[in-house]
């Protein structure tokens, strides 16, 4: 999606600071509550998760329309829901299988360039998120204590999301949509090893 000048410079100021908070000293991590540090952890430290959403990310900016804010908001969402309903005992078959899978989706469609109509997007987001959450819920990291456990979740998916869209506009500076394509292409391949068992 193409900016103006003044967009471009807010998006790159906001990808620094998202980039500065996620590369910050692992000691100041033990400040918080080990509930909330488990949460927040899952989405930023394991690849998966983090690949999955800043591709997410990166392909609603590309979607344009208000699909970054909408869609970001649809899939921490939906994946708050499905995580509490997963640890509350409901499990979905083959969801680890689908997350991967968005993997290859998400990265295709950012690859080839492919927009999608607006509330197509907006529901795939949802599923997207709704993956993640079920995914984390089950991590090895999560603590017993819930309460601040899904706040730091949502913590971690918001940061993610939030820097594979300001990625785009990042990327756009040094690349522009072959770039993006190229990020995509990498995250589809990632999920095609994860879909094979290879990583």
């Amino acid at each position: 999606m193409r900016c103006g000048t003044g967009a471009v410079s807010r998006r790159l100021i906001i990808s620094a600071l998202t980039l500065a908070v996620l590369a910050g000293d692992a000691a100041a991590a033990t400040a918080l509550p080990p509930s909330f540090s488990a949460g927040l952890a899952g989405p930023v430290l394991t690849y998966l998760h983090l690949l999955g959403l800043l591709g997410l990310g990166l392909w609603l900016d590309m979607q344009g329309k208000g699909s970054p804010g909408i869609g970001a908001a649809l899939a921490l969402v939906a994946g708050l829901l499905f995580g509490v309903l997963t640890r509350s005992g409901i499990h979905i078959p083959y969801a680890a299988y689908a997350l991967e899978g968005s993997l290859v989706l998400f990265g295709g469609l950012l690859a080839f360039t492919v927009s999608l109509p607006r509330v197509l997007g907006l529901v795939l987001a949802a599923i997207a998120g709704a993956l993640h959450g079920i995914a984390l819920s089950q991590w090895e990291g999560a603590s017993s204590s819930q309460w601040l456990f899904w706040p730091g979740l949502v913590a971690g998916c918001l940061l993610a999301l939030s820097a594979g869209v300001g990625l785009s506009a990042t990327l756009y500076q040094f690349g522009g949509a072959l770039a993006s394509r190229l990020a995509g292409a990498a995250i589809a391949l990632v999920g095609i090893l994860l879909l094979l068992n290879v990583m």
